[in-house]
This record gives C-alpha cells, sequence and structure tokens, in this order.
C-alpha cells in the first residue's frame, strides 16, 4: 500500500516576508526601554541572518 500512495512535501520562504518580518524585529529592538543604548543588529544576508549584540542576554 505504501506504494501506491505518495506525496512530496513543497517548504518555500517567500523574500518579502522574511524581509518585513526583520525589519519589525529591527523597530522593535529600536523601541524597547531594554534595549536603549544597545548595539544590537539584525541584518539579512543573502541567505544568512545575522545577529549581533553587547552581550548574550540580548541575543536571547
Amino acid at each position: 500500500m505504501a506504494q501506491q500512495n505518495s506525496f512530496d512535501i513543497v517548504s518555500e520562504v517567500d523574500r518579502a516576508e522574511v524581509t518585513n518580518a526583520i525589519q519589525q524585529t529591527i523597530k522593535e529592538v529600536r523601541q524597547r526601554f531594554d534595549f536603549k543604548g544597545s548595539t544590537a543588529t539584525v541584518v539579512l544576508e543573502k541567505d544568512e541572518l545575522v545577529l549581533s549584540a553587547e552581550d548574550e542576554t540580548k541575543l536571547r
């Protein structure tokens, strides 16, 4: 029976939605009181998301 039934799972990423989510994250980081004066950044490079902050607590 397993040979009779078959299906493919396809996962596609909408680049515009990813960009929008990153922009919202950057906006949130800028507005948060506990990040005031922080150098936390979120950058999308080609196929890689780069997060940086002064300390590990802010990255979490």
